[in-house]
Order: C-alpha cells, then structure tokens, then sequence
C-alpha cells in the first residue's frame, strides 16, 4: 500500500544557492557523507573531507552547469540538492545528461516532503537546460535512499563494483 504524500512544511522556503552558502553545504555534504559510512563501510571519505567538498562546490558554483536549490527555514539551511550538466562520451546518445551530485535533507526535517520538492525543483531545472536524462549514484546498502529515487523513476542502469586489494599488513582472504 502507498503511504500518502507529504507536503512540505509552510515555513520551509526555496530559493537557488549562492556562494555564501558553499561552507554550509560542504558542512552538510559531509554530514551525508558521514551516515552513508555509518551504514557502509565500503564509503570512506578522506582527511579534510570537508574541505574537499568546498573547492569542488565552489567549482561547480562557478560554471553555467550546474544548479543547487537550498531549504530553508529561516536563515538555517535544513535541505539542499546539487546538480551539473555532464558530457557524455560522443559514441553514447544524448551527448549530454544530467548528474545529481548530492541531496540531503537533515534528520529533523526528513519525510516532510522537502527532498521530494527539491527533487522536483532539480529535475525542472534540468529540462529547462535541455537535458533529456538523469543520472545519480546512491548506495544499495542505503534504503531509504533506494526507496527515495525509485519513487521519481531511477532504476540502476550499471552495476559498479567494490573490491580493496589487501594492504601490505593485511593477510589474503
């Protein structure tokens, strides 16, 4: 059975991002990054990760390319979802598609309706770019991620898989 939509809370406000939020949204982009290693051990995020994060929004910030929409309520930003326009490789049609890059509700405000909408937001902008196809890359082992974009009409299309070559320290299973 279908549990019924949520709709997103009155006092939750969005708007397209600007470069004084790329802190913020590194600093939430982490706290993603964070859980996804709590229910995988498969994802490690690197020393200075944050850091990482900032350079790589700033340069997303900085191109034509791509978009980031920002929930807000008030000032505190409490969602957000990134995306970039990619070019494809030209033997593979469209020559270009679209990525989401990250999308992140924080735990208090989750199953309200705020990354359904920023979902919505996300995909209107890709069309209005002439984008025909959407990708995202989300972990198995993260279900209500699955659950999330499967409702929007993502299935898997490729299978990537995971394999750590032992360490000089670690013995050969």
């Amino acid at each position: 059975m279908r549990k019924e939509a949520h709709h997103p809370p009155e006092n939750v406000s969005y708007r397209p991002w600007n470069r004084r939020d790329i802190p913020e949204l590194a600093r939430l982009a982490r706290e993603l990054y964070a859980y996804i290693e709590s229910i995988d051990p498969v994802w490690r995020t690197s020393p200075g990760a944050e850091e990482h994060l900032r350079v790589h929004l700033t340069d997303l910030f900085t191109t034509r390319h791509a978009m980031s929409y920002i929930a807000c309520d008030r000032e505190e930003i409490v969602g957000f979802i990134t995306g970039s326009i990619t070019q494809r490789p030209p033997v593979i049609l469209p020559h270009r598609d679209g990525l989401v890059d990250n999308a992140y509700v924080t735990p208090r405000w989750r199953k309200q309706g705020i990354g359904t909408l920023l979902c919505r937001m996300m995909l209107a902008w890709f069309a209005e770019q002439g984008v025909e196809e959407v990708r995202i890359h989300y972990q198995v082992s993260n279900q209500d991620a699955c659950r999330f974009w499967e409702r929007f009409g993502f299935r898997p299309w490729t299978i990537q898989g995971h394999f750590r070559l032992p360490g000089k320290n670690e013995p050969e299973t």
